[in-house]
C-alpha cells in the first residue's frame, strides 16, 4: 500500500511539473555596437588574412554584417609594415599577399601591432610570437568508438589516433591544437582545444612534460578509417589567448537546463576613442605553428597505445 501511495505521488508531481511549463520569450537589447576581429597571423609561408565584422542581437542566427572599406595594417617592433588588402568577391576579408614565396610575415619573438581605421574610427591591438613545440609523431590503434566518439554518421570502428609533442620548460607556454581530417577543419566548440604547459589547465604541474594523454587524443573526436588524411597543427598562443578561447569555449557551449548566464568574452581590440559607443571585440595573435600529417595505413597502426 505504501508503495501504490510513493507511486501515485510521483505520477501527480510530474503531471503538476508539465502542467507549469511556460514558454517565455525574453527580449535581448539589440548589439551592433561591436566591431569583431578574427585574426591569428602565422610563421607559415603564404597569405594571412584578417577577418572584420558588426557584433549582432543574441538571438540573432542570420550571418553576422561584414565590414567594408577599412583600412587595415600591420606593423612590426622593427618598423616593418604589412598591408592587409579587402577581397573583391570576400566583403570583410582582409588579406597580405607575400611578394616572393620565402616572404614569411611572423617571425619568433616579434611583437606586432594591428591598426583598423574604419568609419573615423582607430582600433589597435597587440600580440607577440611565442615558442611552439615540434610534434614528434602522429600514432594510431584500431579501436571500438568510445562514448565521445559516437554519433551519427560516425565510424563504430575504426582508428584512434594521437599526437606526441613536448612542452618547453618554463611555466606559461599556451598552445591551441586544431586537427584536420581529409582537409576539412574539425570546428565545433566542443573541438576547441587549448593546452596550459603539457596538460588542459594551470596548475597540473605540467611544465616541461610530453602532452597528456587527454591532448593527446584530442585529435580524435571520431575515429578515422584506412587512407584517411590527419593534419594536426600546434600554434604557440598567450596566455591571454589561452584565457579568450577558453571563455569562448564556455560560452558556445553553454546551453541545456543548468546553463549559467552568458558572459563577455575577453578581447585585446581596443578603440582608442574611449567615448565611443562602438568598441572592439574578438582577439588579434600571432601564432608560430608545428605541423604533422599523416595517411592512415593499417600496416602501421599500434597495439596498446597509452
Amino acid at each position: 500500500m505504501k508503495n501504490t501511495a510513493i507511486y501515485i505521488l510521483s505520477i501527480l508531481f510530474i503531471t503538476l511539473l508539465s502542467s507549469c511549463e511556460d514558454i517565455v520569450q525574453l527580449e535581448s537589447p539589440k548589439s551592433n555596437n561591436y566591431l569583431v576581429v578574427e585574426a591569428t597571423l602565422t610563421n607559415l609561408a603564404g597569405p594571412q588574412k584578417i577577418m572584420l565584422s558588426k557584433s549582432q542581437a543574441y538571438f540573432d542566427n542570420t550571418v553576422s554584417p561584414k565590414i567594408s572599406g577599412a583600412e587595415v595594417k600591420v606593423r612590426d617592433n622593427m618598423g616593418q609594415e604589412y598591408v592587409f588588402v579587402e577581397q573583391k568577391d570576400q566583403a570583410g576579408t582582409y588579406v597580405w599577399q607575400p611578394k616572393a614565396a620565402t616572404d614569411i610575415l611572423g617571425k619568433m619573438g616579434m611583437t606586432y601591432q594591428l591598426s583598423i581605421n574604419w568609419s573615423n574610427e582607430l582600433f589597435t591591438a597587440s600580440a607577440t610570437m611565442r615558442r611552439v613545440p615540434t610534434i614528434d609523431s602522429l600514432l594510431y590503434q584500431f579501436d571500438e568508438a568510445s562514448g565521445r566518439q559516437r554519433g551519427d554518421n560516425k565510424p563504430k570502428e575504426g582508428y584512434d589516433a594521437q599526437f606526441f609533442a613536448k612542452d618547453f620548460l618554463g611555466l606559461g607556454d599556451c598552445y591551441r591544437v586544431k586537427t584536420y581530417k581529409n582537409g576539412k577543419l574539425y570546428n565545433d566548440p566542443s573541438n576547441i582545444s587549448v593546452i596550459y604547459d603539457g596538460a588542459f589547465q594551470q596548475g597540473a604541474a605540467s611544465d616541461g612534460l610530453t602532452f597528456n594523454l587527454p591532448i593527446r587524443r584530442s585529435i580524435s573526436p571520431e575515429l578515422y578509417l584506412e587512407n584517411d588524411l590527419i593534419k594536426v597543427e600546434l600554434y604557440s598562443i598567450s596566455q591571454d589567448q589561452f584565457n579568450f578561447y577558453s571563455q569562448a569555449r564556455l560560452e558556445l557551449n553553454n546551453a541545456g537546463l543548468f546553463s549559467r548566464p552568458a558572459a563577455n568574452i575577453p578581447t585585446n581590440i581596443q578603440n582608442l576613442n574611449a567615448n565611443s559607443s562602438l568598441q572592439g571585440a574578438g582577439w588579434f595573435g600571432v601564432s608560430a605553428v608545428s605541423v604533422f600529417e599523416t595517411k592512415v595505413d593499417p600496416k602501421l597502426a599500434r597495439k596498446g597505445l597509452k
